[in-house]
């Protein structure tokens, strides 16, 4: 499973939300070159310059849409003068000019080449936009959700003219462009012409020149005073010519009552209508939304506003009206549109990362008034070899039944004897009904598995796979907490000098030349407890015969497996590799080498028991011994065993119960040695099974 996350990060830390009058370009890095395109109140005027030069006294002034035809990095400023006031911007973005990254006559790469060369596409229901699947879009500027491409298209009745950002990218490359959404039905945008005016519903005015005139059966005037009409009855204005004739023409126009708006819900879509007498008709004065493009749709008697899927759109419309053609005032009305989607919920974990040591408490979040759907798959167990792949579990798991997410804590237990991964997925959904693209949570809890990595930094080192400790310190005073924990190894590990203490089970496994490396006052004591070693090389070396220790590993009623490993034993003068107290050690597919000028010893053991198997042990001194047990036992199989040595033996043991199967032994002594045997026991000590054995070197019979 591949995350789309990073790109989105990177994605949106390239551009900021527009300015308040610019709504392209914005502060950014593009694949394309960029349109200019302002929103502006009535009235104002606009001028533009592109090298930093003061757009006032040396820009080009704006009459629409411009495409700025340059490359690199550019500098934008725009000055807007609205009266005696004015307001500019500066944006600052660049634009690479990359070529087209898709192969020919693919959709990709038609539609990257219609952005690149139009910039502003216009969209309504004859104009359908058709995003490829395999692109990933962002409708608008700032923190919005990132959808897959898709039909972009409204209703033919639409009335909401704007112009809308929109994004498309890959890992690679962004192209910004501006959407055009426009509608396909106009109203009559004829306009009567009457000698009087009305402002605002209620505010008369005759204008008419050589005219008298009267309202609802007055007194007739000329005055051109302001008078305030009560629009909640109907009006009828009546004027003549100034020459007053019983024979003049009386012309007369009725001013209803002001008329209320109804606005309705269709199709997610809004619809407005006149609630009033049927001569009114009204147009769009301004629709309030980001990007207006201000367009007269004429006078309609409904108006619908609409827009296409992933874009939602709040705003305050403002709507002019007019009977029998005659402006009388505006009315303004709220409304939302939203097709888009809420943004993925987002998970908050008490632990950072993917990785924990501990229980995790979680908690979901989302946008204000969406409802959270979750499903937990989990705890799933990981084995060990999860540990020494690539590949996740988590890869593989799939969400369950979603349920409704309540606010509060979410608890993923740890494992009872092993690693756990959980998935946490979650979506949300709007008033609207909007769904959310589903996010996931992956979490491993793992308070068992830790990483030691001798060429590892200091930095943030917590025994993760991505931050391993480097020193065998820090690993044992993990494994003196008291908790079972196993150690994947790599590199060559240095223990400290003087006594290492193993408190609690514990195990080692090798991963890439996993090595533990004794110096020679160094050795590692075991207390109580169990240690598996795998796939590591243990070696003990002899470079200060001054400050050398005698002895390597020393178990004191503990359990020891070595599998798969190699141990190697140096000593300045005497040493024993193993010593054994009360204690089990098992070998298994490995070697045991012992060297030492006077006196070398593989294992040696009290009250204790050693089992050796397909595995070969090698004592190389003056006086050289494999294993020295006593009141123990001893199961010896499919193992080679030998002494290089002046005088030296394969096993001594008293009071001690062999079992010796399939096993080789050997010498080499630097003089003749007839009497000496491979295998010497007390007469308390019994050979319970014996065969199969291959004896050099040695007095045999």
């Amino acid at each position: 499973m591949r995350s789309l996350l990073p790109v989105i990060i990177v994605f949106f830390s390239l551009f900021s939300a527009f300015s308040e009058r610019v709504i392209s370009p914005v502060a950014g890095r593009f694949a394309n070159r960029q349109t200019l395109v302002l929103d502006l109140p009535k009235g104002a005027e606009a001028f533009y310059s592109y090298s930093d030069t003061d757009p006032l006294t040396s820009g080009f002034a704006y009459d629409g849409p411009a495409l700025i035809d340059m490359t690199g990095p550019v500098s934008l400023r725009v000055a807007v003068v609205n009266g005696d006031k004015s307001e500019e911007y500066k944006i600052d973005y660049t634009v690479t000019d990359s070529p087209n990254p898709f192969a020919d006559a693919t959709g990709e790469k038609l539609f990257i080449d219609r952005v690149i060369n139009d910039g502003i596409l216009n969209c309504n229901a004859d104009n359908v936009i058709q995003v490829p699947k395999s692109l990933s879009l962002i409708i608008g500027d700032g923190e919005k959700p990132v959808m897959k491409g898709g039909l972009l298209t409204v209703r033919a009745d639409n009335a909401l003219y704007r112009y809308i950002p929109c994004s498309v990218f890959t890992e690679e490359s962004v192209w910004r462009f501006i959407v055009f959404l426009s509608g396909g039905e106009s109203g009559t945008f004829t306009k009567n012409t009457v000698p009087f005016q009305i402002t605002d519903w209620d505010k008369f005015n005759f204008t008419g020149k050589n005219l008298i005139w009267c309202i609802d059966n007055g007194i007739w005037s000329a005055s051109k005073d302001e008078v305030i009409l009560d629009r909640t009855k109907s009006h009828v204005v009546y004027w003549q010519s100034v020459d007053y004739k019983p024979e003049n023409t009386v012309y007369s126009f009725i001013l209803p009552p002001k008329p209320q708006l109804k606005i309705d819900s269709v199709n997610r879509s809004v619809s407005f209508a006149i609630d009033g007498d049927p001569r009114y008709k009204f147009s769009v004065e301004s629709n309030g939304a980001e990007g207006d493009a201000g367009i007269d749709t004429g006078l309609l008697d409904k108006i619908t506003f609409d827009t296409f899927e992933g874009d939602c759109v709040k705003a305050l419309a403002r709507f002019a009206f007019y009977c029998d053609g005659v402006y009388q005032g505006s009315l303004a009305a709220p409304y939302e549109i939203d097709r888009q989607p809420p943004l993925p919920p987002k998970f908050i974990a008490s632990e950072p990362g993917n990785y924990a040591r501990h229980d995790v408490s979680l908690s979901i979040k989302s946008e204000k008034n969406a409802s959270i759907f979750v499903s937990i798959v989990g705890p799933y167990e990981l084995g060990s070899n999860s540990y020494l792949n690539n590949d996740s579990e988590a890869d593989y798991i799939n969400p369950e039944t979603f349920i409704p997410y309540k606010s509060g804590i979410i608890m993923l237990r740890a494992g009872i004897e092993s690693a756990v991964l959980y998935k946490v997925f979650a979506y949300a959904k709007d008033s609207f009904g909007n769904t959310s693209a589903t996010a996931a949570y992956t979490v491993t809890i793992d308070e068992y598995n830790y990483f030691l990595d001798a060429n590892a930094t200091d930095f943030a080192a917590d025994g993760s796979r991505l931050h391993p400790y480097n020193s065998f310190s820090q690993a044992l005073n993990v494994i003196n907490e008291g908790k079972f924990v196993h150690f994947f190894v790599s590199g060559t590990v240095e223990l400290p000098e003087g006594e290492s203490v193993i408190l609690s089970n514990c195990s080692f496994t090798g991963t890439v030349d996993a090595r533990f490396l004794c110096k020679s006052a160094s050795f590692i004591t075991v207390k109580n407890s169990n240690v598996t070693i795998q796939n590591c090389v243990l070696e003990k070396s002899a470079e200060s015969p001054s400050l050398s220790s005698e002895k390597f590993f020393v178990l004191d009623e503990s359990a020891v497996l070595i599998e798969n490993s190699e141990v190697l034993a140096q000593f300045s003068d005497s040493g024993t590799a193993f010593t054994l107290a009360s204690s089990m050690l098992s070998f298994r597919n490995s070697g045991l080498t012992v060297q030492s000028p006077v006196y070398a010893c593989g294992i040696s053991g009290i009250t204790s028991t050693l089992t050796f198997y397909a595995s070969h042990s090698a004592s190389i001194s003056d006086t050289a011994v494999n294993f020295s047990l006593m009141n123990s036992r001893f199961d010896l199989r499919k193992s080679n065993c030998s002494v290089i040595a002046h005088m030296g033996r394969i096993i001594e043991v008293n009071n001690t119960n062999l079992r010796l199967v399939d096993n080789k032994f050997s010498a080499d002594f630097d003089h003749e040695a007839k009497e000496i045997k491979p295998v010497w026991k007390d007469g308390s000590s019994m050979i319970i099974e014996d065969k199969n054995n291959f004896i050099e070197g040695f007095l045999h019979d």
